[in-house]
């Protein structure tokens, strides 16, 4: 069951991670939220949610914000079919959420079969990712994210995207 912006901070907090959580307008792209003139920016990573072209393997690519994904290289890396963006109802679906508000925060409380890869630029840093759809923003360590994912079954990879 999809966990709310609350039972996250709740989570967060009994896990002893330490965070920072700002409300703003709903962000859809990127653009919008470099416009909003968030502190700490540099910290942003994107989510983005891909499957194989059977949909029948799904994850969870999250980077810094100034970086492009080559499905290509992932592929590869993945030893994966084809991959291609998801559909929203496969967004939906699986994450509980829209696109535009993928976060690797809506794999807690899954049980969905999604593998997740990090950019190796991220590991040992702090991020900014959406809380709980696109109207909050949460920085924490990265580090603390993936303990978070694992204990939820989740093991993240880190790879050069």
């Amino acid at each position: 069951m999809k966990m709310n912006a609350n039972q996250l901070l709740e989570l967060l907090e009994r896990q002893h991670i330490p965070c920072t959580v700002r409300r703003h307008q709903p962000i859809y792209t990127v653009a919008e939220g470099l416009s909003l003139g968030l502190p700490e920016i540099e910290a942003a990573a994107k989510s983005l949610f891909i499957t194989d072209d059977k949909r029948q393997s799904f994850y969870l690519a999250v980077l810094p914000l100034d970086k492009r994904l080559d499905l290509k290289q992932l592929r590869a890396l993945l030893h994966s079919r084809r991959l291609t963006m998801a559909a929203a109802q496969d967004v939906q679906a699986m994450l509980d959420v829209t696109p535009g508000a993928v976060t690797p925060l809506a794999l807690l409380g899954s049980s969905q079969p999604v593998a997740v890869v990090f950019d190796a630029a991220l590991q040992g840093r702090t991020v900014a990712i959406p809380l709980d759809g696109n109207t909050q923003t949460v920085w924490l360590p990265c580090d603390a994210l993936e303990k978070l994912l694992a204990q939820c079954g989740y093991a993240v990879q880190y790879a050069a995207l």
